[in-house]
């Protein structure tokens, strides 16, 4: 796997910021917790945007984790045809279709969606999502995608948990995107995200062969500072584990699978 541009490539995943990516498989675009906006519920955007919004994939699905304005940021969709498909944990058509016309295809934990060659299947995560104007979309999703010859996990947000060895035995997964920022105080995000300490245990335990730090450096949602969580993981793996497996994306670069 190597960093460089995705253009000429089937099988890459570009970092465009926060939770946002963009995963091509086998040719098919995949853009996951879709976010372009330069501010979310006050909060100003700290990196640059990586991604050309005058040169979008031709996205073959929209994926949505979670209900929270970073990761459903409807204002953001406006980019996109309304036939584009929107995957969504159950409940959130309701939401959407307040604001969209997309079709929205809600994925239960173990369900897929196929697009072409690719797969893509909703697996667990421990969160609990909400919007201010409806504290009933609180289901939340991660997503496997599996193409023919390599297969991505993006959990959304999520705390530690078991899942992440349920999942590990249940797929060969390639590249692991763990969240690692909004983790302090422990005492109160320990349920809700993941530190970069427990990012690197989810690591362990999916046994992914790569890992690309997400939900960092973007917006600043809890009391760690923006590029703390960065800097702790990357002394983590020079500490105790091989950081040859670590490839830290900034917004708009891309690993060639």
């Amino acid at each position: 796997m190597n960093e460089t541009t995705p253009k000429k490539s089937k099988n890459f995943i570009q970092f465009v910021g926060h939770s946002c990516v963009w995963v091509t498989l086998d040719g098919q675009h995949f853009l996951i917790d879709t976010n372009f906006s330069n501010r979310i519920v006050g909060l100003k955007r700290h990196s640059k945007l990586g991604i050309d919004l005058h040169h979008l994939p031709d996205v073959s699905a929209l994926l949505v984790t979670h209900a929270h304005y970073d990761h459903l940021d409807l204002f953001s969709y406006k980019y996109f045809p309304q036939n584009k498909t929107i995957v969504s944990p159950p409940g959130l058509e309701h939401l959407i279709h307040r604001f969209l016309h997309n079709p929205v295809v809600e994925l239960e934990t173990g369900k897929t969606f196929e697009v072409g060659t690719v797969k893509v299947t909703a697996v667990p995560t421990k969160h609990i999502g909400f919007r201010v104007s409806g504290l009933r979309y609180t289901r939340c999703t991660g997503y496997v995608i599996e193409g023919a010859g390599f297969t991505i996990y993006h959990p959304g947000d999520t705390c530690y948990g078991d899942h992440f060895r349920e999942i590990g035995q249940k797929f060969k997964i390639d590249v692991a995107l763990l969240p690692i920022g909004a983790y302090r105080p422990r005492w109160f995000m320990k349920s809700r995200h993941m530190s970069p300490d427990d990012a690197l245990q989810a690591f362990k335990d999916l046994g992914a062969k790569t890992m690309i730090p997400i939900h960092w450096g973007s917006f600043r949602l809890a009391f760690d500072p923006i590029d703390e969580p960065l800097q702790i993981l990357k002394q983590n793996f020079q500490v105790v584990a091989d950081s040859s497996f670590l490839k830290v994306l900034q917004p708009g670069e891309s690993l060639i699978l």
